[in-house]
């Protein structure tokens, strides 16, 4: 079949099945395979099938994943996710606007210890929002900022779309990180200054918040995070240990803290164990199925025929660029983060190469435009995960989620476009 018709017809595969639901993962591999078998028919399976799959399973750079994911176990099983609670909003007392500044907070502490959006936003909805309804914020509101509070899992590190962009670009996932602090950091004041500035309260409603005690046992834990973080990024920042040494320092660290302060026990160990592999399990598959897709576009020379669609805009990167970030955006709305990434990336590497783009900034960009597509509908994750735990409707929690959004993509887009070194003086500074 010729190069364009095979290209159509696979890519009218994978948009039917997407739409009937089927695993990202499939639809890449699915696509990838039948894209291929369409243009130069089952000869070419024994030479690059095999090759490319093993090679992507083998990549050093995805060995950090399961690293950082059983970090985040550990933490996770150890309950220190209450006592970051207890502590900040200890922290705020019983005044509204600071209770909900440290929401948005502990959503980044959050992020930083689970690396998953819709985990963190289904925390802090079932633990954070009863307490801003107490103090006087509306149901709906609480909720939404909950959502809002999750999403910053895609943006804080050690994000997980972060390590797959470096495994597919080749950026170190430790300049990553450090990276993406800077605009993590902008990303929760422009939250705050939403917060400030559309914070919806209930009239008839009056605080009743009490302020809760905090155990030594709950500012033990509060410490011992921050502790952990100081060590895992100072480490890296400090140029004394890469970000895979730092994940398994990361790991090994949260193991002995939490088992000294009795928190965990054998059954805890082996259950942290078993969900770090079927996470690490299913972001694998997505890659793998991503990396055979990429094969297919590129016998497609799709890649190509993009860069010289695209190729007037290549004296002009910071439009091109904007209509990259615009793409990431919008697949966002329709798909789940890592999913995007590993799809978007092998398309556009090209365009990105010929245009000169710093990968490190765009990459960060990048992720920050995806932690907004989990708070937009259809299929804002975080806000979906909210008001699951919760048990609301979605819609009316949409029209708040989007509004912050709107607010931090405009404004944090802006800074970063216009002042590249928010992202990339800190990583330059690496020993």
């Amino acid at each position: 079949m010729p190069t364009h018709e095979a290209l159509l017809f696979a890519t009218a595969w994978f948009g039917v099945f997407l739409v009937l639901g089927q695993n990202v993962a499939t639809v890449l591999l699915g696509t990838g395979i039948l894209g291929m078998w369409l243009m130069r028919g089952t000869r070419l399976f024994d030479g690059l099938l095999a090759p490319d799959i093993i090679a992507t399973a083998s990549s050093y750079s995805l060995s950090i994943i399961p690293l950082y994911l059983l970090m985040a176990q550990f933490l996770l099983r150890g309950r220190v996710v209450e006592d970051l609670f207890r502590v900040g909003y200890r922290l705020a007392g019983r005044r509204r606007f600071p209770l909900g500044a440290a929401t948005i907070i502990s959503g980044g502490l959050l992020g930083a210890v689970s690396g998953s959006g819709a985990a963190t936003a289904a925390a802090l909805a079932t633990m954070a929002a009863p307490q801003l309804q107490a103090v006087g914020y509306t149901r709906r509101f609480s909720i939404a900022l909950s959502a809002v509070a999750g999403s910053l899992s895609a943006i804080i590190p050690p994000s997980i779309i972060m390590i797959l962009y470096g495994s597919l670009t080749l950026v170190p996932v430790g300049h990553l990180f450090i990276g993406a602090m800077l605009p993590g950091v902008l990303c929760i004041l422009v939250y705050i200054a939403c917060l400030y500035l559309f914070g919806e309260t209930d009239r008839d409603a009056s605080p009743t918040m009490e302020a809760t005690a905090v155990s030594p046992q709950s500012l033990a834990a509060f410490v011992f995070v921050l502790a952990l973080m100081t060590v895992v990024f100072g480490g890296i920042y400090g140029g004394i240990i890469t970000a895979a040494e730092a994940g398994a320092v990361g790991a090994f660290v949260a193991l002995i803290g939490m088992l000294a302060m009795r928190r965990i026990g054998l059954r805890d160990i082996a259950a942290a164990l078993v969900d770090s592999v079927k996470v690490t399990s299913m972001l694998m598959i997505i890659v793998i199925g991503a990396q055979i897709f990429g094969r297919f576009l590129s016998l497609s020379r799709a890649p190509r025929e993009l860069l010289a669609l695209l190729e007037p805009l290549l004296a002009s990167p910071s439009l091109l660029v904007t209509l990259l970030l615009l793409a990431f955006f919008v697949f966002g709305l329709f798909l789940e983060s890592a999913a995007v990434m590993v799809l978007l990336i092998p398309i556009i590497m090209p365009v990105l190469a010929a245009a000169q783009v710093d990968l490190l900034w765009f990459g960060v960009m990048a992720c920050f435009m995806i932690s907004l597509g989990l708070l937009t509908p259809p299929v804002g994750l975080s806000t979906y995960a909210a008001c699951a735990a919760a048990r609301h409707p979605v819609a009316p929690i949409f029209n708040r989620t989007g509004l912050f959004a709107l607010v931090a993509a405009i404004v944090v887009s802006a800074v970063m476009i216009e002042f590249p070194a928010v992202v990339t003086w800190l990583p330059s500074r690496i020993q």
